[in-house]
């Protein structure tokens, strides 16, 4: 009696520890999948890491050249206030002469202004003379019709009164004379009095023009010295800025030396888990070969009767000639353009959609604890996959690695031990990445498929008892 209550006691154990197993083979993948993305995140890190440290050493550089500028034109603001002054001297005495010359211009105005006015004087004497002259001229002809009357005795009067004709007679011409001489004398005058009005109206616009242009040299000078006081300040705040940058390239290496350690001890850890992992996985492996778990066994027997059933149709096929061994096995994996995850093509893809989804979709069909099943050669493809998860993608990668499976390449440490096993199946479990953020912890019974002897992959089922 106490014999049978041991067993009794060791048989509820050891229908323990296959559960126990498969519990630290969970917790290990999920522990190994955390620190996975944490080494993830350590990789984005880095690379945002190189993208500041180029950034930052792009604006230390920019600081440099700002700071070369800055002393290039503090040069040239120095070398234009020295050449403005020496242009200030220049246009200085310039100004002073163009002035001069616009007061002798005003003065030409006045003496102009003062001729015309004599000439208007001289031709009212003109004018005066002539009209002495033709009086004159009446006076002498009265005095000859008088000496004429006199006969003998006013002949010599009217000698005389005829010289005195003559005399008038000559002064209106030359008072004519001097008339025409007058008047073209007085049209130049006038165009002169106009030209000279127009420069001495031009005079006072060009005296504005030199006061306006002295202000503005000085106004030049005063903006150039600002210009110049601003470089000063700017090359100061470069020199601090340059320093700040200094400061932030030193704070990037200590932390880039900090990130490499840790990414490194991270990276021990994660290999450890994941040979912690692989180990968890062998002993449920040998927990469900030893027949310590009725469970897993049942589901080792289904996943052998779908594998056989994929074997039959196969040979089945290769036997109709509807498929040969060459697109069987071939290797030639065509990368779909485009794709992330990355997705391939070969001569049995089309065949494997036809012909092995089906019976996929049949297996998956049957609900329960199978969650999934696939199909995967020796170097990890899956030609087809079920309905559900070969879809078209659609540029979208949470969505493109939940449901565009066919034609992945999926090879990792327990698919690497099913692939070198030869016992009649393996068993796993490990973490289904789902959209690639969220996942599930699931069994997993690896079979190998030999079509007519020959060692094709192997057919997964995925379960849970959860």
């Amino acid at each position: 009696m106490e014999l049978s209550a041991i067993d009794a006691k060791g048989a509820v154990s050891l229908s323990q520890i296959p559960e126990s197993c498969g519990k630290v083979t969970v917790g290990c993948t999920d522990v190994a999948g955390i620190v996975q993305g944490v080494i993830d995140s350590f990789a984005h890190l880095r690379t945002e890491y190189v993208e500041l440290q180029g950034t930052v050493s792009a604006l230390d550089e920019d600081q440099r050249k700002v700071l070369e500028a800055s002393d290039e034109a503090r040069l040239l603001s120095q070398r234009a206030i020295e050449r403005l002054a020496q242009g200030s001297e220049l246009i200085g005495n310039s100004l002073g002469q163009i002035g001069n010359l616009l007061g002798l211009v005003e003065t030409l105005t006045e003496h102009v202004t003062g001729f015309a006015a004599a000439m208007d004087q001289v031709r009212r004497s003109s004018q005066e003379i002539d009209q002495i002259a033709e009086t004159t001229n009446i006076l002498a002809l009265n005095a000859t019709i008088e000496a004429m009357r006199a006969g003998e005795q006013g002949r010599t009067f009217a000698v005389v009164a005829n010289e005195v004709k003559t005399l008038a007679s000559e002064t209106r011409k030359a008072t004519e004379e001097i008339g025409r001489t007058i008047d073209t004398l007085g049209a130049e005058a006038e165009q002169v009095i106009e030209k000279i009005q127009v420069g001495a109206t031009a005079s006072a616009e060009a005296k504005s023009s030199v006061s306006a242009i002295e202000h503005t040299l000085m106004g030049v000078t005063e903006l150039i010295g600002e210009v110049d006081a601003q470089q000063d300040q700017i090359a100061r705040n470069t020199a601090t800025i340059s320093d700040h940058v200094h400061r932030v390239q030193d704070v990037l290496g200590d932390f880039d030396g900090a990130v490499s350690e840790n990414e490194a001890k991270l990276a021990t850890a994660h290999g450890r888990m994941e040979e912690l992992e692989l180990t968890a996985s062998e002993m449920f492996d040998r927990l469900v070969k030893a027949g310590l778990s009725p469970e897993d066994s049942a589901m080792v027997e289904k996943a052998q009767g779908f594998a056989q059933m994929l074997v039959e149709s196969t040979e089945k096929a290769l036997a109709n000639g509807e498929v040969t061994e060459r697109q069987l096995y071939d290797q030639d994996y065509r990368l779909i353009a485009g794709t992330n995850p990355k997705l391939f093509r070969t001569s049995l893809s089309d065949w494997a959609d036809a012909n092995w989804r089906p019976i996929n979709d049949r297996v998956v069909g049957e609900g329960g604890h199978i969650i999934m099943c696939s199909q995967a050669d020796m170097n990890g493809f899956l030609p087809t996959h079920v309905t559900a998860h070969s879809r078209k993608p659609i540029g979208e990668i949470a969505h493109d690695t939940k449901y565009c499976r066919n034609g992945r390449i999926i090879l990792e440490g327990v698919d690497f031990a099913a692939k070198k096993s030869s016992d009649p199946y393996t068993m796993a479990v490990y973490r289904q990445e789902g959209d690639g953020k969220n996942y599930i912890v699931v069994r997993n019974v690896y079979v190998p498929v030999y079509i007519n002897g020959r060692r094709w992959g192997d057919f997964e089922l995925a379960y849970t008892f959860n």
